[in-house]
């Protein structure tokens, strides 16, 4: 599966938790969580989901993991700002940035979740549909997703397995 997305020049001038985890999940999921150096994050990869190589420029490392099908894929993108701006510019970024590598990024649902400290987000674009949980801590940030192909068949278990990766994982170390 291609690159997903790319986030640019995004940040946040809000102060929240530095990390998140998702509680509700049973302690073994837990344990299944491996530091990931390159996007400075707790995995949750999905058995049997295999990684594609990192994507990276100047500003963002991305990785991928790919479901046995192809059709579904959780990902992490971790990302440095100039200075922190605030989660709705990054969202703005984001956006920007899918229509530039997909043509289009139509925003379906957004919503701030005081509880993660993140915005929860699905998007559309050319090639994919995108449900993220959007943190942005100072200078730097994350975008951590369940993704699909528009033009494949979705295959609930492995987008649900993609979600709940996305639910387990943990931002920074």
């Amino acid at each position: 599966m291609a690159a997903f997305l790319f986030l640019g020049l995004m940040g946040c001038t809000h102060h929240g938790p530095t990390r998140q985890f998702a509680t509700t999940h049973a302690t073994s999921q837990a344990s299944q969580l491996r530091y990931v150096e390159s996007v400075d994050a707790y995995a949750a990869v999905p058995d049997g989901w295999h990684a594609d190589p990192l994507k990276s420029s100047a500003t963002h490392k991305h990785q991928v993991w790919i479901s046995p099908s192809g059709h579904t894929a959780y990902g992490i993108i971790h990302f440095t700002l100039p200075m922190p701006i605030g989660h709705d510019l990054a969202l703005w970024g984001f956006l920007e940035n899918m229509k530039r590598s997909e043509g289009e990024a139509t925003l379906l649902s957004k919503k701030w979740d005081p509880n993660l400290y993140a915005i929860r987000f699905v998007v559309v674009g050319g090639l994919y549909m995108v449900r993220a949980n959007l943190f942005v801590r100072g200078a730097e940030g994350w975008a951590v997703y369940a993704g699909t192909l528009r033009k494949e068949q979705i295959e609930p278990d492995e987008l649900a397995q993609a979600e709940q990766a996305r639910e387990l994982t943990k931002i920074g170390k």
